[in-house]
């Protein structure tokens, strides 16, 4: 498996840092749901939210290690439906302007568009930029 075949979620972590996760109460664990209730708090009569979500400097609780170089969710399997429906930048070929403004609040470039044309060379940052950010070519003399 390549790098780019990595997922970037394990690398990042940033939209569970920033924006908060709330989802309907019944997903917590002691409604029959799948989150565990003890990292949940009540929004509302509706609504719960994982701890520290909801916080001026949003941190998840199930958020562990280092944003932008090693993360990983300690409840992945267990994650509400807001986390699982979450989409990464690009994934099914579609921008997320929320991914983009995460990484960006951290100090993370956004994701960039991958290639269409596998031939293109990987070690050239270039060919993986969108149109608009590309250096101009050199003009022929």
């Amino acid at each position: 498996m390549g790098q780019e075949d990595i997922n970037p979620c394990i690398t990042c972590g940033a939209c569970c840092a920033l924006f908060r996760a709330s989802f309907y109460w019944a997903e917590a664990d002691d409604a029959g749901g799948t989150v565990p209730v003890d990292l949940t708090e009540q929004l509302n009569a509706f609504r719960r939210v994982m701890k520290g979500t909801n916080d001026p400097s949003p941190r998840c609780v199930a958020l562990v290690g280092e944003i932008g170089r090693q993360i990983y969710c300690s409840i992945y399997d267990h994650r509400s439906s807001v986390c699982r429906d979450f989409p990464v930048a690009w994934e099914n070929g579609l921008p997320n302007e929320r991914c983009d403004k995460a990484r960006l609040a951290w100090g993370l470039p956004p994701l960039l568009q991958p290639t269409a044309n596998p031939a293109e060379t990987p070690d050239d940052p270039t060919t993986t930029m969108p149109p608009s950010t590309r250096p101009p070519l050199p003009r022929a003399a």
